[in-house]
C-alpha cells in the first residue's frame, strides 16, 4: 500500500484488532507499506515497512525480500514504459531499529514485466541444524 508520505509511513503502528478484522484475505496475511516520500540526502527510492502476524503476535519485519521485490514488480507494471529495466533501492526496517537496504531490478518487455529480483547484504543473526525422521 502506498502512503503518500514519510511522516504517514513512520507513524504507522502495528493495530493487533484491526489486522484480524482485515487478514487474512485473498490468501495475504501481512500488510506491506511504503511511500516513495524520501529526503533526497538518502540513498534509497521508497521507504518501507511490513506487518504479519508472528509468534509473539503483530510484528515488524526489518527486511521483506518477497514483499519488496512484489512491490518492485508492480510498479514496474504500472509504469508506462513497455520496454526496460527498472532498479530500486528500498530502505526497511528504519523506524524500528533495524534499518535495511533491499535492491531490487525488475525487467520489463514489450509491456510485461519478464523477470524480478531482489538483493542486498546481510548479517548472519544465528544458524542451526535438524536431522529429519527416517534420515541417517
Amino acid at each position: 500500500m502506498e502512503l503518500a508520505s514519510r511522516d504517514a509511513l513512520r507513524r504507522t503502528k502495528p493495530d493487533a484488532a484491526a489486522f484480524a478484522k482485515t487478514f487474512p484475505r485473498d490468501g495475504s496475511d501481512a500488510v506491506y507499506f511504503y511511500t516513495r516520500d524520501v529526503p533526497p540526502t538518502e540513498a534509497r527510492d521508497l521507504q518501507a515497512r511490513m506487518f504479519h502476524p508472528g509468534s509473539g503476535g503483530l510484528s515488524e519485519d526489518p527486511a521483506t525480500g518477497s514483499a519488496t521485490v512484489a512491490a518492485a514488480a508492480l510498479l514496474a507494471d504500472l509504469a508506462s514504459e513497455r520496454d526496460g529495466e527498472l532498479k530500486l533501492r528500498i530502505g526497511q526496517g528504519v523506524d524500528m531499529g533495524r534499518p535495511s537496504l533491499l535492491l531490487t531490478r525488475v525487467r520489463k518487455a514489450n509491456g510485461a514485466v519478464v523477470s524480478a529480483h531482489v538483493g542486498g547484504h546481510c548479517v548472519q543473526m544465528m544458524e542451526g541444524s535438524f536431522r529429519l525422521a527416517g534420515e541417517g
